[in-house]
């Protein structure tokens, strides 16, 4: 049986407020193309189909349009990941009714509740995909926690998700016949992550046990960000974000994977690469330096610091006119004749020096106070600093018993 494997689309994406959709969208009707070719047996999205929890409506509508594309070439089963909202899920399903070819999968259920998905392949092969969406750490799955594992480590109650769904797909297992498959969106411990995702996430607080993947033909996961093969011995993939969604990711290669898998045999991994949409550039130099590669930018997303001797005027305008079809995000002007410069303790000794309670007085002389008394304010600042300097705990009237 063939399995194209998918993740991390994150629709309605921006970056530093402009909008991700349109390299998205370029990215996934790649991944059309790529289906449509293949012809597989089966569809997965492990998970973070939307950025928000609450998606805006025309993200909605162009998701599950897409999916349901990738439905008309193969059943595809969406879980549920951080970014998702499981109570939307479950509305997507109702809405589409059970004769869709597309479904989402909101939370894990226990193997006797349908918690294993049973597809009879082409080649007369059974797939068995166990579908595990993101675990949240302050809340219970229903119907396989209850409040005794509930309360011991994240990872020891992904560890029991995954033995209950396990022994679902191994119970009545036909080795000539049955493929086993795995999708969830976790993190596990030694995934290189790509820091865009959100950091509580990719903590120990949300780590799952490599040592502890199921034996599957193959395990397709979502939420890294950064495509790579699951840390371990077992048989799996990261498929990672369709596109960099943030300078974290501008240097990795995105990719879609098709899995070939047979029963009883090492499933064979394919990655195709996902090259579509705006790449993420970071450039810095002077404004001739910049002149100078302006020519090859294109249309890409932009963050632009210039250094200079002196103030430019109008840089950003400047740096619009070379690169006219990138997108600039922001440019920075590192500028000589501005930079502070840090002082030393040689800087603050030199004889006749202001100090800060001087500069503080001359401030409060000219300034004056909205209420209370200049004098006792001016007192307190200088206790302060005394205090810092003998590096001791304040003794300030305000405070004492």
């Amino acid at each position: 049986m063939k399995l194209l494997h998918t993740a991390d689309w994150h629709v309605g994406r921006s970056l530093m407020n402009v909008s991700r959709q349109p390299d998205i969208e370029a990215a996934v009707e790649r991944i059309l193309t790529i289906a449509r070719e293949q012809r597989p047996d089966l569809i997965v999205h492990a998970g973070d189909l939307f950025d928000a929890i609450r998606p805006s409506t025309q993200d909605m509508h162009w998701a599950i349009d897409r999916l349901q594309e990738l439905g008309a070439i193969a059943p595809t089963y969406v879980v549920c990941g951080n970014h998702d909202s499981p109570s939307l899920f479950e509305l997507f399903n109702k809405l589409l009714g059970p004769a869709s070819p597309v479904h989402f999968i909101p939370c894990a259920l226990p193997p006797s509740r349908g918690g294993i998905i049973e597809l009879e392949c082409a080649d007369r092969t059974l797939a068995r995909l166990a579908p595990l969406p993101f675990v949240p750490a302050g809340r219970m799955v229903p119907d396989m926690e209850d409040p005794s594992s509930w309360m011991t480590g994240y990872a020891d109650r992904v560890d029991r998700l995954i033995r209950a769904l396990e022994a679902g797909l191994t119970r009545g297992y036909d080795p000539g016949r049955h493929v086993l498959l795995l999708a969830a969106h976790l993190f596990v411990t030694g995934s290189r992550f790509s820091r865009s995702e959100r950091p509580i996430t990719v903590t120990d607080a949300y780590a799952s046990r490599a040592e502890n993947l199921p034996a599957v033909s193959y395990a397709a996961y979502g939420h890294i960000h950064r495509p790579q093969a699951l840390p371990g011995a077992g048989q799996g993939r990261y498929a990672g974000s369709v596109v960099p969604l943030d300078f974290g990711e501008r240097d990795e290669r995105k990719e879609v994977v098709v899995v070939e898998a047979r029963p009883g045999l090492p499933a064979e991994v394919e990655i195709h690469p996902l090259d579509a949409g705006r790449p993420l550039r970071r450039l810095e130099g002077s404004l001739e330096e910049l002149t100078r590669i302006a020519p090859g930018i294109g249309e890409a997303l932009c963050l632009i610091v210039v250094r200079s001797e002196r103030p430019t005027p109008d840089l950003g305008d400047r740096i619009a006119e070379l690169m006219p079809e990138a997108t600039l995000l922001d440019v920075f002007e590192d500028c000589s004749e501005q930079r502070l410069a840090s002082l030393t303790e040689a800087d603050v000794a030199e004889e006749g020096a202001t100090g800060f309670a001087e500069l503080f007085h001359d401030y409060l002389a000219e300034s004056g106070v909205r209420s209370g008394s200049a004098d006792r304010i001016l007192r307190t600042f200088e206790s302060l600093i005394t205090a810092i300097e003998n590096e001791e705990p304040p003794a300030l009237a305000e405070t004492a018993s």
